[in-house]
């Protein structure tokens, strides 16, 4: 037999929904009474009747068959946001007493707002264990898909369990209503890897909050669990199925726990697994026993707020401490692992760091330490400044000072001078190293400069030239191609550092008159005019509405003149100036 076979086999064992449990899922919903003013026609979700209202029945005015409440009650109307508060039930059901919501069935339209999802698990105590069945259930009125308006819920069974003493099994389905059931979940033994072997009913997200209705509460007092106190552990937990399975190993002492107002051990042992192994024996039923107390000690736990954690802190004080003292301890909020983890940094007894930390709190004159818990933040404080600035802290009356606030207060202001030095070595370690920095950024561009020099010169020896009130000349830098981009307002900026590297060549073409105004941007690739633009690149309409003329148009001669003169190998007369070739029809 497969896995899924034996599943299906369990399921089919559980005892079949009775009506009493069918009335109760059905009172998970909403209750309505659907009325038709014109035919006096009722329907009732509550108890699932349909009836003509008569004359009679009008006047009769009991609370228990008040029906002109029913047919004079005005209609409520759903709220548009489903996360609204639903209308509240305002008369009561004549049939069966139960407070409903009045519906006019003409003010209802397709009624599928009306559409509620519940989920529910059934308790019954059947064959000598306790079964829960889990159902998704669901209920609609929808006109459109043909509901009745009395019908009962739609139901799924969607999951199997099984408790009893030394056994819990359980069975699910897998995601969706239509998977079967695919293997058992057992769990035979107690509790010792942390986790439960039984899962959620509905789903993954079952075992974290995403709660379930709890039916037939009652069935648990006929099975062993009785005294468990079932219903305050449904109230409380989110996993009431893992709250009966580990009552199916340690029944007398969740009885004790829960009767002893300590459910919030139990629901570390059922929801996290958390045993608190260290200070409960939970194969002793008997609460002393269990706790390791005598029963003055145990008398004196349960006057406390029995916080187990009371109980923790002397275990690891191995009796170093009382009870009482321990329980006045946590009640200043000491927080066991971070006190313990203090005491063995700095190899102290536990016990002594905790006494001396009580002895601060509430001290009006160290307004911070309200708690055990301040107090140690603010000795840790202390510490770290005075290690800081080089206490001997191996010395217990430098450890544990005899006045921990002026102790604080001066290794602080150590800290504090000490801190404060060492920033402003930083500070003149930063500018010092600003200061070369800039020296030796400075030195870099002087040497750039320097090496571009030698670059303009050639290119001014090259390019260099004057005619017709026009001159070209290099640029004396890169800041002045970054300003002829910005005047211009076009890309030459662009070419600014692979001119200086020599990648390219960028010259100016300017009026003889004003020399140092950007007017004609140049590229040049050996003696070949690459470029030459104006202002935008010409791109600019001009106060007759056309773009304005291409400079190698209008300045055709000159560059021609000027370009002429490269190919010929940029002849000098003997002052210097540029000789130019001799043209047929032209003058030299």
């Amino acid at each position: 037999m497969t896995s899924q076979e034996k599943a299906e086999q369990f399921a089919g064992k559980a005892p079949p929904l009775n009506q009493a449990e069918q009335d109760a899922i059905n009172a998970l919903f909403p209750a309505y009474i659907f009325r038709r003013s014109c035919t006096d026609e009722i329907w009732t979700t509550c108890c699932r009747k349909h009836m003509v209202v008569q004359d009679e029945d009008m006047m009769v005015t009991t609370p228990e068959r008040n029906f002109p409440a029913v047919m004079w009650e005005p209609h409520q109307r759903e709220q548009r946001n489903r996360w609204d508060d639903a209308p509240k039930p305002t008369v009561q059901c004549p049939l069966c007493g139960r407070m409903v919501i009045v519906k006019e069935l003409r003010y209802t339209g397709g009624r599928d707002n009306l559409s509620r999802y519940r989920r529910a698990v059934v308790l019954r105590w059947y064959r000598g264990a306790l079964w829960a069945r889990a159902y998704d259930c669901a209920k609609h009125y929808s006109r459109d898909r043909g509901c009745s308006l009395t019908g009962e819920p739609k139901i799924k069974l969607v999951g199997v369990y099984r408790f009893k003493p030394g056994l819990a099994e359980g069975t699910i389905r897998d995601w969706y209503w239509d998977c079967p059931f695919s293997s058992i979940d057992r769990q035979d033994g107690p509790l010792v890897k942390g986790h439960w072997n039984i899962h959620g009913p509905f789903n993954a997200n079952a075992d974290y909050g995403v709660g379930y209705d709890v039916i037939g509460l009652d069935e648990i007092q006929k099975s062993p669990f009785r005294y468990c106190m079932a219903e305050e552990a449904e109230r409380k937990f989110t996993k009431f199925l893992h709250f009966l399975t580990a009552c199916c190993f340690y029944p007398r002492q969740i009885e004790m726990l829960m009767k002893a107002g300590m459910s919030d051990v139990v629901m570390d042992f059922v929801e996290r697994g958390v045993k608190h192994a260290a200070v409960i024996n939970w194969d002793e039923p008997n609460p002393s026993k269990a706790f390791g107390l005598s029963r003055q000690d145990m008398k004196t736990f349960l006057g406390t707020n029995r916080d187990i954690q009371i109980l923790e802190l002397r275990k690891r004080l191995k009796g170093r401490a009382s009870l009482a003292q321990c329980a006045e301890w946590m009640r200043n909020g000491l927080n066991i692992q971070k006190t313990f983890s203090a005491a063995k940094k700095w190899n102290l007894p536990p016990e002594k760091l905790i006494r001396y930390l009580d002895g601060y709190v509430g001290c009006a004159q160290y307004g911070g330490m309200s708690s055990l818990g301040s107090a140690l933040r603010f000795w840790e404080d202390y510490l770290t400044a005075a290690e800081a600035t080089g206490y001997l802290l191996h010395r217990e009356n430098v450890l544990l000072p005899r006045n921990l606030g002026a102790a604080h207060d001066e290794a602080t202001k150590k800290h504090q001078a000490k801190l404060a030095r060492e920033r402003a070595a930083q500070q003149r370690e930063w500018e010092r190293q600003r200061k070369a920095a800039q020296a030796e950024h400075d030195r870099q561009v002087r040497l750039a400069e320097e090496k571009y020099e030698e670059r303009r010169l050639k290119l001014e020896k090259k390019y260099g030239f004057a005619m017709s009130g026009y001159v070209i000349r290099a640029p004396l830098g890169k800041d002045e191609i970054l300003t002829e981009a910005r005047k211009l307002q076009h890309c030459v900026g662009g070419y600014a550092d692979r001119h200086v590297q020599g990648k390219t060549t960028i010259l100016f073409m300017r009026k003889v008159k004003k020399p140092d105004e950007p007017w004609l941007t140049i590229e040049m690739n050996g003696n070949k005019l690459v470029q030459i633009h104006g202002f935008k690149n010409e791109g600019v309409h001009t106060t007759k509405g056309r773009f304005a003329p291409d400079p190698r148009e209008v300045y055709r001669e000159f560059l021609d003149t000027w370009l002429d003169w490269l190919e010929k190998g940029s002849r000098r007369n003997k002052q210097g100036n540029p000789k130019l070739p001799k043209k047929k029809g032209a003058a030299a």
